[in-house]
């Protein structure tokens, strides 16, 4: 639907000014970073509305970002935002306080403090690996080339902390593989009623958005290019996502049928039970879907590809808005 380059700093000093002219960057165009360019990306397609989405995932180079999940708040969105283990959280309502005026102090106090029963903010680092082993439950994710992608997740209800004050309630999840290793972290503002196979299902869309990149420049040329002006970046990239998109429609519809399921995946209880949150276990491979109200939060699905530059692009498809970094 969109797509931006990603200019380094360097290209926006004043002796780069020569150098800009050759390249064919506009006068106007100042320097932005990733998550900015993200947040561009992100109105554009909303204002336009010719895109219906429900979610916004992305890795922890835009979900640590406080803004941007704001942007996706305001946009009247859901998100499932990768965060790095420092990412600060409250455990519970921090309850913070608007101090009362104080005589001869000039004007009263608007914004609400700390007061000294209030929750510290802890990492969500720390705040996971608190987490009882019967917290953990085996999900698939989906189902892979080389057989059934599985993981481990646990969840729990938190309060952000967004711009070193209490923000939203929402979602902290995590992920880790069934035999052991790296532990990722992901913020949401999805509603207590959406179920984790569903927050599973956003959050993980990693190795698809790999695959249709690698698909991208192995069949439609995606980085075959040899360009000196911003302009001919712009129409090499549009014309490759133009063929991308036929590329995946065919292959969409020459695929066989998935069944009466609409997404691969299945609850099993980890030993122990299931995760906090209201996770169903299940003894077999299904789907545990969230209620009907929250059903119904979700715009009908829409499949596109989101091209954000060659260091940074973004994938948007099935209803998930997908940005991922790459550099």
């Amino acid at each position: 639907m969109d797509r931006r380059l990603y200019l380094l700093a360097g290209w926006f000093d004043p002796e780069a000014a020569p150098r800009r002219r050759r390249g064919g960057v506009p006068e106007g165009l100042g320097f932005a970073t990733k998550p900015q360019l993200a947040a561009e990306l992100l109105g554009g397609i909303h204002a336009a509305g010719v895109l219906p989405f429900g979610w916004v995932t992305a890795d922890a180079a835009y979900g640590d970002c406080h803004d941007l999940r704001q942007l996706i708040d305001q946009l009247g969105r859901w998100y499932v935002l990768e965060v790095s283990s420092t990412a600060q959280v409250y455990d519970r309502d921090p309850a913070w306080q608007v101090p009362a005026r104080r005589p001869g102090r000039g004007r009263p106090p608007s914004r609400p403090r700390p007061t000294p029963s209030s929750a510290a903010a802890v990492t969500v680092g720390d705040l996971v690996a608190s987490f009882p082993p019967a917290a953990w439950v085996r999900h698939r994710a989906t189902e892979g080339a080389k057989g059934p992608r599985e993981y481990r997740f646990a969840r729990v209800r938190v309060v952000e902390k967004r711009h070193r004050a209490p923000g939203p309630e929402g979602w902290l999840l995590a992920r880790r593989p069934v035999g052991g290793g790296q532990v990722k972290y992901y913020l949401s503002n999805a509603p207590a009623t959406v179920a984790l196979a569903e927050l599973a299902w956003v959050g993980c869309p990693r190795w698809t958005v790999e695959e249709d990149f690698e698909l991208a420049k192995g069949e439609v040329g995606l980085d075959h290019y040899e360009v000196t002006k911003l302009r001919g970046w712009y129409h090499h990239v549009t014309l490759s996502l133009l063929a991308l998109a036929f590329v995946k429609f065919v292959q969409r519809k020459w695929e066989k049928p998935a069944g009466p399921r609409e997404r691969p995946g299945g609850l099993c209880a980890a030993a122990g039970g299931a995760a906090t949150g209201g996770v169903e276990p299940g003894g077999g491979d299904r789907l545990v879907r969230g209620p009907a109200a929250a059903q119904g939060r979700r715009d009908r699905v829409a499949s596109a590809a989101l091209a954000a530059g060659a260091p940074r692009r973004a994938t948007l498809a099935n209803r998930r808005c997908s940005i991922r970094a790459r550099e």
